[in-house]
């Protein structure tokens, strides 16, 4: 997502107050999801009981994620510089697997494999929950971790963090949005079995995430380039 840094004033604001403690609670609350996906992933799969992992986490992560509602509102007001739109692609694309597909059709990550069907015990699913966890946790971890230290410590950001904040996405975006688009797909077979709106849904998102996820993509390419040059010039 993009930067959620308030429009730095020269002193402190009620507005920059805010968003640093949005920043703040957000980094705490993506950490907490992270550390435990971390540690249980390993645990669970060693044991062969890596769908144990939505019962375990999947609450928290629900309403970690639907915070991120926030941004769109901070975007389309003005609080920081972010556009409204590609911010309200990123945050859409995340409510609609963990409010549509996980929470109405939790079945497909604890006992659905990558056709379909009810199989308990199949790895697919649970993978493709893992690799949300993953890729969404520790980008989040990083983009927070970058907003706060620039908001609240100092406009010199580390030069490790803004590495990683510009060079992780190449890896943890393909991963997370494979992972969505997996758990879509597995989410059509009993979303069909209810009705056809989900179902339709579900196909209509699927057919434009190929062109959504190059939209972000290479948004976050520019903004890197951005950035790179922006330090090539102050070198």
């Amino acid at each position: 997502m993009e930067n959620q840094t308030p429009r730095r004033p020269t002193t402190s604001t009620p507005t920059q107050k805010y968003l640093i403690a949005y920043n703040a609670v957000c980094l705490g609350l993506w950490s907490i999801v992270t550390l435990r996906a971390l540690i249980l992933i390993p645990t669970l799969a060693t044991f062969g009981k890596l769908e144990g992992l939505f019962e375990a986490l999947f609450p928290m992560l629900k309403w970690t994620q639907t915070i991120a509602l926030l941004e769109v509102v901070h975007a389309v007001v003005g609080l920081v510089r972010a556009s409204p739109i590609t911010t309200a692609m990123q945050v859409a694309s995340r409510i609609l697997v963990v409010w549509v597909v996980l929470e109405m059709y939790p079945e497909i990550v604890v006992s659905t494999n990558i056709y379909g069907r009810q199989v308990p015990g199949s790895t697919t699913g649970p993978i493709a929950f893992s690799g949300i966890l993953t890729a969404w946790g520790i980008t989040e971890i990083i983009r927070y971790g970058f907003f706060v230290w620039k908001a609240a410590v100092s406009e010199r950001v580390p030069a490790a963090l803004t590495w990683l904040r510009y060079n992780t996405f190449f890896v943890l975006y393909p991963v997370g949005i494979t992972s969505e688009c997996l758990l879509m797909y597995l989410a059509l077979a009993p979303a069909a079995k209810q009705g056809k709106s989900v179902d339709l849904l579900l196909k209509i998102v699927l057919g434009i995430y190929v062109p959504g996820s190059y939209i972000l993509y290479t948004h976050m390419m520019t903004q890197r380039r951005k950035v790179l040059k922006g330090k090539g010039k102050s070198a």
